[in-house]
């Protein structure tokens, strides 16, 4: 009966800490729902695709890099534009990071990551108004901080990928934000 057990016991660990393919590179796809609020008020409710590329540098430490577009719509604050003011894709996001994979097994990867995450936002960015004539100034405002992901790679053959995520972005200087987010990544 031990010996029985520490086979199986065996044969799971080895499972868990098999890496899927000796595949270096992933290059993803995804979709994203993005929501967040502003440090002095106003929400953003956002929707759009990214493109991402992530490589390993050991077993199970990997740097990703991502660029999204993304289309957004700001309420309770009188800096986000009205639609039809913006282009539609009027969200830029990048992100630059590090990842760890916690758990791999042959189909399976769930890895964290802490990522810089820079977005812009097409929004107001002054307003005078004087004997009837109204100037507006509109343009790109930049966020800068930390994001940090959870992200499953659900192996749907040797090379393609299932990516779904879910992240926080931290308010250190302007937006505090959730993210969920599918994709699909190829491995080579």
């Amino acid at each position: 009966m031990k010996k029985y057990l520490l086979t199986i016991l065996t044969l799971i660990i080895g499972f868990s800490t098999q890496a899927q393919s000796n595949y270096d590179n992933t290059i993803y796809l995804g979709y994203s729902v993005y929501e967040s609020s502003h440090y002095s008020g106003g929400d953003i409710s956002a929707k759009g695709f990214d493109i991402g590329y992530s490589r390993y540098l050991k077993k199970r430490l990997y740097a990703d890099i991502s660029y999204g577009l993304y289309n957004f719509e700001g309420r309770n604050s009188i800096f986000y534009l009205e639609p039809e003011e913006m282009d539609h894709y009027n969200m830029k996001v990048f992100t630059l990071g590090l990842g760890y994979d916690i758990f791999q097994s042959k189909r399976f990867i769930l890895s964290g990551e802490l990522s810089y995450l820079r977005q812009s936002t097409h929004e107001l960015i002054s307003q005078l108004e004087s004997g009837g004539i109204t100037i507006r100034e509109t343009g790109m405002i930049v966020d800068q901080t930390a994001r940090v992901q959870l992200k499953a790679r659900i192996f749907i053959t040797k090379n393609l990928q299932l990516i779904p995520a879910a992240a926080h972005g931290f308010q250190l200087s302007r937006y505090k934000s959730n993210w969920l987010r599918i994709g699909l990544g190829y491995s080579f």
